[in-house]
């Protein structure tokens, strides 16, 4: 990860209930920032609100040129600047949330708000802000002594290892619109409003953007243009798709003309996915460098989405991991079936 959090300590913290603009319910502010006492549960909330940001992609607030027009943003740069404006900011904030929770499925629950210190990120300790939702409640067995048995009692609260939405934004390149770090666990189209509507941020175009974005080009390509549409073989497609994540396992640094000679190698391949990729530069507003370093995190993410899998019905499944030229498919017409061949030395 580029930051550490694992020495973080909360310096302040503020909790309000956040309403539903369905429900007609309003927000509930508390008067005061929480007392953080010495028997207060404070390892418990780091604990909730930090251990679930494990994603290696980073964020920023989108356009300086918007950010004036960004509440987010303002209240980050005053809480920084004053951390006496905390409270007075935690309100606005949880006003603002309020207001762009407009879509009927979106939740009431709790909103807060943490400033955190000792925490790392590009080698340098900052001041963090977090910011977090909580919307989802489980129910819990609490098991208590009774006169001559146990009783069991329910009890509603917050599982303190999933946290449904949440946001760490790190005192850095405040000129680019800071760094930051998101959780959304709500994967469903009304959620972009906690991204998009509320933050008001993008993903920062950094080594994980680049690799990230250049390995789903390439699934990308291998599912629309390189396919059996086009008379390629299902095996040529697992081909490239082992030869282009074997790429950037082996590789440090990517370096375009490198990739194409080693994996894309055919000079008609070559231009098929080059017109590929400007359609994908143009479908999600990506810029690529020639030359960045590799990401080994987003590459061991990305890696599950690509299969080396050959299905055959529901009967059986062949994991090819190299050699495609070994696989050999025919049809037996007396058997009415197609049929894979495979070659091998020795089996294990």
């Amino acid at each position: 990860m580029l930051f550490d959090i694992v020495n973080a300590n909360i310096e302040k913290l503020v909790i309000h209930k956040i309403g539903s603009r369905m429900d007609n319910t309003e927000n509930s502010y508390s008067k005061k920032c929480m007392e953080l006492e010495e028997d207060s549960p404070v390892q418990m909330l780091k604990q909730y609100f930090l251990s679930s940001f494990r994603e290696p992609v980073l964020y920023h607030f989108d356009g300086l040129n918007h950010v004036s027009d960004n509440v987010v943003y303002q209240s980050t740069c005053a809480i920084f600047d004053n951390p006496d404006l905390f409270y007075e900011h935690s309100r606005i904030l949880a006003s603002y949330l309020y207001e762009n929770s407009s879509h009927p499925q979106i939740k009431s629950g709790e909103f807060y708000l943490v400033l955190f210190n000792n925490v790392r990120i590009f080698d340098q300790d900052v001041h963090c802000l977090g910011i977090f939702k909580s919307e989802n409640k489980e129910t819990y067995l609490k098991i208590f002594p009774g006169q001559d048995t146990f009783d069991i009692d329910c009890e509603e609260g917050i599982n303190v290892r999933k946290m449904d939405k949440g946001c760490l934004i790190f005192d850095v390149e405040r000129e680019t619109g800071f760094v930051a770090s998101l959780i959304d666990k709500v994967a469903k189209q009304e959620a972009l409003f906690w991204k998009n509507d509320f933050l008001g941020m993008v993903e920062r175009q950094d080594n994980n953007f680049f690799t990230k974005n250049y390995l789903n080009m390439c699934k990308g390509f291998v599912d629309d243009v390189f396919t059996e549409e086009a008379n390629v073989p299902r095996t040529d497609q697992i081909d490239m798709l082992n030869k282009s994540i074997n790429y950037f396992k082996d590789n440090t640094m990517f370096n375009e003309e490198k990739f194409q000679d080693e994996v894309l190698a055919a000079p008609e391949i070559v231009n098929a996915f080059n017109e590929y990729k400007e359609h994908f530069r143009e479908e999600n507003d990506v810029n690529f460098d020639e030359e960045f370093k590799i990401s080994p995190e987003i590459v061991k993410k990305e890696n599950k989405s690509f299969k080396s899998v050959l299905k055959l019905d529901k009967n059986f499944h062949v994991y090819v991991h190299g050699g495609h030229r070994f696989i050999e498919k025919g049809f037996d017409e007396n058997v009415g079936l197609h049929y894979y061949k495979l070659y091998f030395e020795r089996e294990s």
